[in-house]
């Protein structure tokens, strides 16, 4: 049943999308967040997920803003309101922190860098070929003609988008 709810909020959330995309391709946020406000109003059904999925943003928020950082008068990342997230949805408040917390918040902060890092040489990667490539044919303009054109792309049959849920137009299709 929640899968279903969370799939059907994806796609609200991606038809909105779509509805509000300029001719250009811009989705411009602000607009994107009116827009699904009001569609969501008339989908109460919904309503009860996108109010988990408010609550998880904000307390991923929370958790951002409550971050260890490096502070200017200390030099150190100590703050007693700051928060060590520990891996499996348990975090802890600094000042409570054990010597065990302090190596479980080491591991979760090394594996996390090797990711981010990992990603973002890919991504790297990804760009300075793209960017090879549009200077290599001037005449394309847009990525879907580059990726068709020069990277051979095609979408697999069974790709059913990002999401994870089939790319229709109705939310009666779930």
């Amino acid at each position: 049943m929640t899968h279903i709810s969370n799939d059907a909020l994806r796609k609200l959330v991606l038809e909105v999308a779509r509805r509000i995309t300029t001719d250009r391709g811009r989705i411009h946020t602000d607009e994107l967040q009116r827009e699904l406000a009001k569609e969501l109003a008339e989908h109460e059904d919904l309503m009860p997920m996108a109010l988990a999925k408010g609550c998880q943003g904000l307390i991923r928020d929370m958790g951002d803003r409550h971050s260890p950082r490096r502070r200017r008068t200390t030099g150190g990342l100590y703050h007693p309101d700051a928060v060590l997230k520990l891996g499996n949805g348990i975090w802890v408040w600094m000042k409570d922190a054990t010597p065990t917390d302090i190596t479980q918040w080491g591991r979760v902060c090394s594996r996390n860098a090797v990711r981010i890092l990992t990603s973002e040489a890919e991504t790297q990667q990804y760009i300075a070929d793209r960017t090879d490539a549009f200077r290599a044919h001037p005449g394309i303009e847009r990525l879907a003609s580059l990726e068709e054109a020069v990277f051979h792309y095609q979408q697999d049959p069974l790709d059913d988008g990002l999401d994870g849920f089939p790319d229709t137009d109705d939310l009666g299709d779930l």
